[in-house]
């Protein structure tokens, strides 16, 4: 597979960058808002593990349909919140810069899928000195549908002319091990130790807990 390899996909929260998201009590905040409005989604001890902001908003777009209410307007403006303040203080580990540095010198190209906006993504990128490293960014004002949907990587894979066993994708969740799946991407989970794949049924190609670990797997082949 390595010796085929074109591009690698990464995700930015957590992977890439040190955000403060905390995208649990976002989850939470977000089936309030929906409550109140007579859309349930479980108890709020379950919400973080059982869905995605993207499949609240899926859900509450279809509801807003059916009985004209206006859910997921104000629902974006609490992801939004929730990312403004998250990344106020992001930091980056020297490895990933020194990563994604020697991945270019391998004549592999890199690609970002991210579930966040565009405008904040980009301003990280900015930032870190980073937005060179990258040939696709792909943000979720670019997809109908966010990971663990596949699009976003499907959509990488035809505007960069690939094919899925010639990319890997890394990230650090379920919901992006999900998306390189439906994909047909192998799937390098970062750090998470506690991530159970048989719990999301999700495959792992390879587990590392740093960056450096990434360049050790290319080398070798």
């Amino acid at each position: 597979m390595i010796n085929s390899l074109k591009c690698i996909i990464f995700d930015f929260d957590n992977t890439l960058v040190k955000s403060n998201i905390d995208f649990p009590k976002m989850k939470v905040e977000m089936a309030r808002l929906t409550t109140k409005f007579g859309l349930e989604f479980g108890s709020e001890e379950e919400i973080p593990h059982k869905y995605t902001a993207g499949n609240i908003i899926d859900k509450a777009e279809s509801f807003d349909k059916r009985n004209g209410t206006i859910l997921v307007p104000e629902l974006w403006e609490i992801v939004e919140e929730f990312e403004r303040k998250g990344m106020e203080n992001i930091t980056i580990d020297q490895d990933v810069l020194t990563t994604l540095d020697s991945i270019m010198k391998l004549e592999i190209e890199s690609a970002l899928l991210t579930n966040n906006a565009c405008n904040p993504t980009m301003e990280v990128l900015t930032k870190f000195n980073m937005t060179n490293y990258f040939s696709l960014i792909v943000a979720r004002e670019d997809v109908t549908k966010m990971k663990p949907d596949k699009e976003g990587i499907e959509l990488i894979l035809s505007k960069m002319g690939l094919q899925p066993d010639e990319v890997l994708f890394v990230g650090d969740s379920w919901i992006d091990a999900k998306a390189a799946n439906e994909a047909k991407v192998s799937f390098i989970l970062i750090r998470n130790d506690l991530l159970d794949a048989q719990k999301y049924g999700i495959t792992i190609w390879k587990h590392i807990r740093s960056m450096v670990e990434l360049i050790q797997i290319l080398s070798e082949n």
